[in-house]
């Protein structure tokens, strides 16, 4: 499992209020929504890693794009799908990657925006490389992660219902380094900034 079973256990107990709390689009994702919308040339079938509560698919479709929704967590899943959307319940480190609306078909795009960083870090390149390996030649990646170093544990929640989330972070050159190794060529590595302190370093690349 490419995620912490506490952290996606903590994803679908709250899944219904996370959603609500991130609904509003952060100025950074809606520029890297730009920035991969032109890059695919404003259509395309695209799987969408940790879809969480939908937000970015929405906006995405209302871009001319395809979205296959799918993320790790059951309760997202099934908020999704409560809302009146497909979405698949999907592990991208072991599971099969493959579009069950276009068998044989690659995708043309991934977007991953904030959610591989509950992804090992030993785990992150194979999770790439079978995302690469699930796209067209020339097809477009967003990925994004935190900005740091080691990894974290936070533990939120009350005592009768524990959450606790863990969290890879990264820095830019080893970034760079195991999406090219995972068979992406890398483009651009974008420093944003969502809440006061919450860096984010954001890449665009595309499939070699």
């Amino acid at each position: 499992m490419s995620t912490d079973r506490d952290t996606v256990r903590s994803y679908d107990a709250v899944a219904a209020e996370y959603a609500a709390e991130a609904a509003a689009m952060p100025e950074w994702v809606a520029t890297e929504i730009d920035a991969f919308v032109t890059g695919l040339g404003g259509s395309g079938r695209v799987l969408e890693i940790g879809s969480g509560g939908g937000r970015d698919a929405l906006e995405l479709e209302k871009r001319g794009i395809s979205v296959r929704r799918t993320d790790i967590s059951k309760g997202f899943v099934e908020l999704l799908r409560e809302s009146g959307f497909e979405a698949d319940l999907l592990d991208p480190l072991t599971e099969d990657l493959a579009d069950p609306q276009r068998p044989g078909t690659p995708y043309d795009g991934i977007w991953a925006c904030a959610c591989l960083i509950h992804v090992a870090r030993e785990d992150f390149g194979t999770v790439l490389g079978r995302l690469a390996e699930a796209t067209r030649p020339g097809g477009r990646l967003h990925a994004s992660v935190r900005e740091g170093d080691g990894k974290d544990v936070s533990t939120q929640g009350s005592a009768a219902a524990p959450r606790r989330y863990v969290e890879t972070y990264w820095r830019e050159s080893a970034l760079r380094s195991a999406v090219t190794d995972a068979g992406w060529i890398v483009s651009e590595v974008r420093r944003c900034i969502g809440k006061p302190d919450d860096r984010w370093l954001s890449v665009r690349a595309r499939r070699a």
